[in-house]
């Protein structure tokens, strides 16, 4: 009887464990080496892609909701400062900062 051997079907990269000591499930695209460089990069520029795209826009709509619902009269202005306090939190509340590492 000939024997079926699977070692002969492994790919010989230095960088896999053997077949034995492989778990179930051990996934080699996983073990790829990818720079801390590469994702800070990567990161920064979803930071930048995400102010310009969804938090500028987004708080800019914002506060001209708050500046027309305070011009018609739904939200009351404040006596001393008018609608600046209540357009500048708005404007702040959208604004979410996410540091790289950090949940």
């Amino acid at each position: 009887m000939a024997s079926v051997s699977t070692h002969g079907n492994q790919e010989k990269s230095p960088h896999l464990p053997p077949l034995s000591k492989q778990s179930l499930l051990f996934c080699p695209k996983s073990k790829l080496h990818i720079h801390r460089g590469e994702i800070a990069k990567i990161i920064r520029e979803c930071q930048e892609e995400s102010f310009w795209k969804r938090a500028l826009p987004f708080s800019l709509i914002s506060m001209l909701v708050t500046q027309g619902l305070v011009h018609q009269g739904y939200l009351a202005a404040n006596p001393r400062f008018g609608s600046l306090p209540k357009v500048a939190c708005t404007a702040c509340l959208p604004v979410r900062t996410v540091k790289p590492g950090v949940d």
